[in-house]
């Protein structure tokens, strides 16, 4: 046996990461723990008596009785009668220093370590990360971020209070995969006032948000190798999702009348799903013509294919009422509608919905009782009543109104003070517009370095998936400027700092 046990106790910080110095026993535990899994204490190892150590190491005896007594618990110790305590023989060396080096952090990597094996459907999702960076803070101009000092939290915090302080049998014990039956209620209500949709509260489903829904609706509905096609310009983080189910995700150009529906045949094979933005292309805003919808909805039944609506800011459209849903065209039960309150609230909320043609219901609601459940419900029953007590209709009215003067403000400086620079590109609503680089600007050069500057600005090019010279041998180049989330002095001050910037790298 040792002579010397000393180094058995260590002074450090609890390997947990605690910062307080842990208490004497665990600093033993760890210790000894520590040393049997570096293959410092061998397998079969006698140690000293309690006695002996404590006396060696300062300590009371009751402590190392401690230690040792979880360590045999934990099975890193074992007792034989009348001989004292050893370290467990049923631990090899080698197996327990394989065990130390792979949780070292300061061990050097091993050259013959495994690759990490990712799954197929993890690599596609990957592909499609975007590379903008994540300000903490958000930051002009930023195209999805709303206006949150305009919102009610006051008024949302009593709505989650009233929920939880006499809460309903489906608010603490919910078991409809569908969600809350009163949001779904107010919900349907509001499409039809609003958008036009043809829906009840049995067709709409609660979910987190509209990738939620994007992905629920691929493993409805797709098998590895089918066809989705997806709008380009558009959202990278659509693809992103779709490709995770091992679709084959195909960009079909969007023009000023929108997606070009005759470019679906152009496919090896029909797409098994298009995803599409008819109210407003994102980023671009065109809106997808009446002509074009009715092909869609045409294709869609002559290929048994299904259309997915994503419409992610409808309500907010500052020439004229806001548009018809594609779905309320549809006749044949093609379209499934997908919408979202992160815009039109705050991000934080993490709710949206689908809204399902009546064939596909009980198969998402078998779906999703495998999938996440249903979004908290205590949420969910204050939107309802946002909804119900007249909340919801008066913050769009007013926050419509409010993104409208933001808006003309930010368009009126870029005519007077950057007409040179840039255009203006049409759009008759949303929390952005854009504006193509006049002087044959780099908008991803552009955009690094506003982005060094702490502005949020981001590229049009970089929402383009079809790069090549040959298909879009003229890519726009251009700024996407979000306006809502910001004062008008904020975005003059922004602005000023975008045309200097502009002014420097051209």
């Amino acid at each position: 046996m040792r002579s010397d046990y000393s180094w058995i106790y260590p002074s450090q910080t609890d390997p947990a990461g605690d910062r307080r110095k842990p208490v004497a026993y665990r600093r033993l535990y760890h210790g000894i723990r520590t040393a049997i899994l570096g293959g410092r204490l061998h397998p079969g190892e006698r140690l000293p008596a309690s006695r002996d150590l404590a006396k060696t190491l300062g300590i009371s005896r009751n402590t190392v009785v401690t230690s040792f007594d979880l360590l045999t618990s934990e099975g890193y110790l074992e007792t034989r009668v009348g001989a004292g305590s050893f370290v467990a023989s049923t631990l090899p060396d080698r197996d327990m220093a394989a065990i130390h080096q792979t949780n070292d952090k300061d061990s050097p990597i091993n050259s013959d370590a495994r690759p990490l094996r990712l799954s197929q459907s993890v690599q596609r999702m990957l592909e499609y990360q975007r590379r903008f960076p994540r300000f903490r803070v958000a930051r002009p101009f930023n195209p999805a971020t709303p206006d949150l000092d305009g919102f009610p939290f006051d008024l949302w915090a009593r709505l989650l209070r009233r929920a939880w302080r006499s809460p309903d049998i489906d608010l603490t014990i919910p078991d409809d995969p569908l969600g809350f039956a009163p949001l779904r209620g107010e919900i349907a209500k509001w499409l039809r006032q609003s958008r036009g949709v043809n829906c009840d509260a049995d067709q709409v489903m609660i979910v987190s948000g509209a990738q939620q829904a994007l992905d629920l609706i691929a493993r409805a509905l797709v098998d590895p190798g089918d066809i989705i096609a997806t709008e380009d310009p558009g959202y990278e983080g659509i693809r992103g999702v779709l490709a995770a189910s091992g679709a084959d995700v195909q960009a079909i150009p969007v023009d000023d009348d929108g997606l070009c529906v005759d470019r679906l045949s152009e496919t090896a094979s029909p797409a098994r799903i298009v995803v599409t933005t008819p109210s407003r292309n994102y980023p671009l805003g065109t809106t997808l013509s009446l002509a074009r919808r009715l092909a869609m909805l045409h294709w869609a039944d002559a290929h048994d294919a299904w259309i997915v609506e994503d419409d992610y800011d409808s309500e907010y459209r500052y020439d004229g009422p806001p548009l018809s849903s594609l779905q309320g065209l549809d006749r044949q039960n093609r379209v499934i509608y997908v919408g979202t309150f992160s815009r039109v609230m705050f991000p934080g909320i993490r709710l949206g919905y689908l809204v399902l043609p009546r064939s596909l219901i009980p198969a998402f609601r078998g779906m999703r009782g495998f999938a996440d459940g249903v979004p908290a419900p205590t949420a969910q029953a204050a939107l309802a009543a946002f909804f119900a007590e007249g909340h919801f209709g008066s913050h769009v009215r007013k926050m419509r109104l409010r993104y409208a003067d933001r808006r003309v403000h930010l368009q009126n400086m870029v005519a007077q003070q950057a007409s040179s620079r840039l255009s203006i590109m049409p759009s008759d609503g949303g929390l952005h517009f854009c504006a193509r680089l006049v002087a044959g600007h780099d908008d991803m050069h552009l955009q690094e370095k506003m982005v060094e500057a702490g502005l949020d600005c981001r590229a049009l090019s970089s929402y383009f998936h079809d790069k090549s010279q040959k298909n879009r041998p003229n890519l726009p180049q251009g700024l996407v400027l979000g306006f809502a989330g910001w004062d008008k002095n904020t975005l003059t001050e922004s602005f000023g700092e975008l045309i200097a910037i502009m002014d420097r790298n051209s």
